[in-house]
This record gives C-alpha cells, structure tokens and sequence, in this order.
C-alpha cells in the first residue's frame, strides 16, 4: 500500500485489541462526518490484484486506507491479533466497509491471510477465507482462468511466498488443512526461484505437513531456490523419520 496515510491510532487500538463495537462506532463518525460532501466522495475502490481489478461497490473509507509502519491495514492487524470471536467480529466489520483490503499487501508483501496463517489464527483465517469467496465478482475469472478467491490465495509475500508456506513455517496442521480445502492446487503455486511449499516442508523437516501436501495433490511443485528439489534433499537425507513416514519413496517413485 505505497504513499497510503498513517493509521489512525485509534483505530490501531481498536484493531489491536478487537473492539468491534469500537470499529463500527468510528466508521459510523467517519460516515457522518463525510454525508455533507458524500457528492464528492468515492463511491468505490478498484483493486489490482496480480494482473486483475477488483471493484467494490461500499462507499470508501478514506480513514480504512491508513497502513502501520510496516505497511499493514487495520484488517492485517486484526487477522495478526486474535481467534476468537471479538477479533472475527472485527474482520467482519472491517471487510464490510473496505473488502479490497483482502488483496492488499504490506511493506513485506503480506496479505492478511499470511498474517492470520504465521500467527497461527486458524479461525481468522478460515473467516478470511469464506469472506473472499463470498465477495462480488468471486464467480467471475481473474488471470489463467483463477476465480478472485484462487487468486487472494495464491498471492506471494516479498519473497514469493504464499500463505500455505507460512502455515509450514509454523507447523499448523491445521492451517495447511484449510488452505488446501480451500484451494486443491495451492502447493503448485510460488514465485519461480521461491521454494515450493513441498520443498520448504522438507526442508524444515515438517514431514507430516510434507505428507499432507503430497496426500492432497500428487501433481504438486516440488522445487527449491537455486535449482534444488525436495526429492534430491530425501535422497540425500538419512533421517529415518522420512524413512519411516515412506515420504521420500513416495515422492521418488512419483518423480
């Protein structure tokens, strides 16, 4: 979100700490303090998503496009800050009024789903999800025939990681379970010269994780930085958890 306003500090705090009352009271001041000049107002937010735009049709909020230091919206906050229901009530309120910020990313290149998967926010990050698929337009198809929730999904961070990748890194069965539900083929995807979900499961020596990726879609990325692939770390490994798990044979045999 370059050149975006500072975040207002208290809807930081009411970020922070999931006040969702709080949230809807500053959005209704801010409504009513726009309504005398709302001719002037914009009436809609048009969102680039890789290669795609994206239109919603709530009137902007000019006080929602406030970013943090490192460049994250109150909805990033939020997805980062909390599970249970004050928080997901809180996403809600934010989405309502300013859902392109689903797609946004901050200074690293994050979206709120890999903030919500990094801090483990399985709930929230379940939320995020049913909302993308349930925003307008999501029937429609964005670049390479990806519907937009595909598309949200398969967004990579600054250094081409998507949110499956952040699951990884912080061992969450759970996460990895509903980002693949969500999207079958999301272990295909990552920059070129990023690691593969498959290969950073490997490598971080997550091999159940690896086992379910490899479980859910057998036609998934196998490759790594610098030319490597997850099958050449198996064979070289003698970590008998692979030998034990059959991961390395399985994915072998599969290559």
């Amino acid at each position: 979100m370059e050149n975006a306003p500072a975040m207002d500090p208290e809807l930081l705090m009411a970020a922070s700490h999931g006040q969702h009352r709080h949230l809807t009271r500053l959005i209704a001041r801010e409504d009513q303090v726009a309504a005398p000049s709302s001719s002037e107002r914009p009436t809609s937010v048009v969102v680039e998503i890789d290669g795609g735009a994206v239109t919603t049709s709530s009137p902007a909020s000019i006080m929602l496009e406030g970013v943090t230091p490192d460049g994250d919206s109150a909805l990033h906050v939020i997805a980062a800050s909390g599970d249970v229901d004050r928080y997901l009530e809180s996403a809600k309120v934010i989405h309502g009024k300013a859902g392109h910020l689903l797609a946004t990313r901050n200074r690293g290149g994050r979206t709120p789903l890999h903030r919500a998967a990094r801090a483990g926010n399985v709930e929230m990050l379940s939320l995020l999800i049913h909302l993308a698929a349930g925003d307008v337009g999501d029937g429609g198809e964005g670049g390479g025939g990806e519907t937009r929730l595909e598309t949200i999904l398969r967004m990579t961070n600054g250094v081409g990681e998507t949110a499956l990748h952040e699951a990884i890194r912080v061992d969450d069965t759970r996460a990895v379970g509903v980002l693949m539900s969500a999207d079958p083929c999301l272990a295909r995807h990552h920059l070129v010269g990023a690691a593969s979900p498959l290969f950073l499961a490997v490598a971080l020596c997550r091999y159940s994780l690896a086992q379910e990726l490899y479980r859910r879609d057998n036609q998934l990325s196998y490759s790594g930085p610098a030319g490597q692939n997850a099958s050449g770390i198996l064979a070289s490994s003698l970590c008998f958890f692979c030998e034990r798990a059959r991961l390395g044979i399985a994915l072998l045999r599969a290559r």
